[in-house]
């Protein structure tokens, strides 16, 4: 039935015979008036309380403002507006005050827990203190895109320890290769220098064989050169040496260096250094004093194709940062017959199993993966024993 037909039958039907539930109405209604009560009774249950939409609006009297619905947060506007019309504080949010005493009364056995844990506080404190190495408030440099660069720090670090062996009964007896043999041994291509400063020449090739290495991935190339000419007086070790290695995946290889020792090189775009300069190392008194010596050794550390580099000089024999940078730009992948071509032939590599005594011995090696976990690790590079005796020298010419 729509609304017309709705409103036909109303008229048509005696409108004070309709119910009204029982209830009294004013005798003012009129016919329309009752008529429109039993429509609602039909519709809503008003003694239930289900009463139409805005039905209190209605009744009284919508345009009044007096009978507007409130807007959200009324009762917070209005203590807003009296508290500040009568110039009174207010706190807005609650707070809670827990006291340190209430904290020990709430736990159980609260003394003896206070004492345990104070006791193991103090343990931990002095252990860190005496036996933590001092490379934890140090500060890292890396190379850019390289997973190798140094650790700058304030004083020669605690705990540090000698590679281990691949075999303690193992002597460094010479065991010596050729140029392709070692090239096989490494996990990658050799680098060569096609410029060294004028009077120095190939002295040595060495192999370091060191599988217990946890921070090289397989093994170590170091390319030794000494000043050969006659009648050139040096001042200091009169040596230059070349270390190559590649680092395993996943593994940060820092050298440890007193702080203001180190400094970027060629710094990029993007704010990271190419190359590393280092200035000293460290040198031992005794077995329980070192110290960070300045203005002697030069070194830099470079890195190409996922390779690193260490070069060392003289500052004393006039090999510091301008004539690093220049040996580091001359490095080629190794070439045997332009080697030739130059006027110069060496085939002779030397085959170690341990990293004895050279210009890298004494150095030392802070070295932790990648991934954030706790696993910093400290190697000193250097057995002790000195340098094999060397094979006869096949240079021809100090280029």
């Amino acid at each position: 039935m729509n609304m017309s037909e709705f409103e036909e039958q109303l008229n048509k039907d005696n409108f004070s015979s309709l119910p009204t539930k029982g209830r009294e109405l004013p005798a003012d209604f009129s016919e329309e008036d009752r008529a429109f009560v039993q429509e609602l009774d039909t519709l809503f249950a008003l003694h239930k309380e289900e009463l139409p939409p805005y039905y209190v609006q209605t009744l009284l009297e919508p345009d009044d403002p007096r009978f507007r619905v409130l807007e959200h947060g009324f009762e917070q506007k209005t203590s807003a507006r009296v508290f500040r019309r009568l110039k009174l504080r207010r706190r807005l949010f609650h707070s809670y005050r827990i006291s340190l005493h209430a904290v020990i009364n709430a736990l159980p056995m609260r003394r003896t827990l206070l004492a345990f844990g104070t006791a193991l506080m103090l343990f931990m404190m002095l252990t860190a203190f005496f036996t933590g190495p001092s490379f934890a408030d140090g500060l890292a440099l890396l190379l850019s895109g390289s997973h190798s660069g140094v650790l700058q720090v304030r004083t020669y670090p605690n705990g540090v320890r000698p590679e281990p062996l691949f075999n303690v009964n193992q002597s460094p007896a010479l065991q010596t290769l050729n140029l392709l043999e070692a090239q096989q041994e490494l996990h990658f291509p050799m680098y060569w220098p096609h410029s060294i400063p004028n009077d120095y020449t190939l002295s040595n090739i060495y192999l370091f064989q060191q599988p217990e290495r946890s921070w090289a991935d397989g093994p170590t190339m170091e390319l030794d050169y000494d000043i050969s000419a006659s009648g050139v007086i040096t001042h200091g070790t009169g040596q230059i040496a070349i270390r190559e290695f590649k680092p395993k995946a996943g593994i940060d290889v820092l050298q440890v260096v007193q702080n203001g020792a180190a400094y970027p090189l060629q710094i990029d775009q993007n704010g990271q250094a190419q190359a590393i300069y280092v200035d000293g190392q460290w040198v031992s008194h005794n077995m329980f004093s070192h110290v960070w010596v300045f203005g002697q050794r030069s070194e830099l550390i470079y890195q190409r194709d996922g390779i690193v580099f260490w070069i060392v000089g003289d500052q004393r024999d006039g090999i510091k940062k301008d004539a690093l940078l220049k040996i580091a730009d001359s490095l080629q992948v190794f070439n045997m017959s332009r080697l030739i071509h130059a006027g110069f032939y060496m085939n002779s590599v030397t085959q170690l199993f341990e990293d004895v005594t050279g210009l890298f011995a004494g150095d030392i090696i802070a070295f932790f993966p990648d991934d954030g976990t706790d696993g910093l690790s400290l190697s000193l590079i250097g057995s002790g024993r000195s340098m094999p005796e060397r094979p006869p020298k096949t240079v021809s010419h100090s280029h």
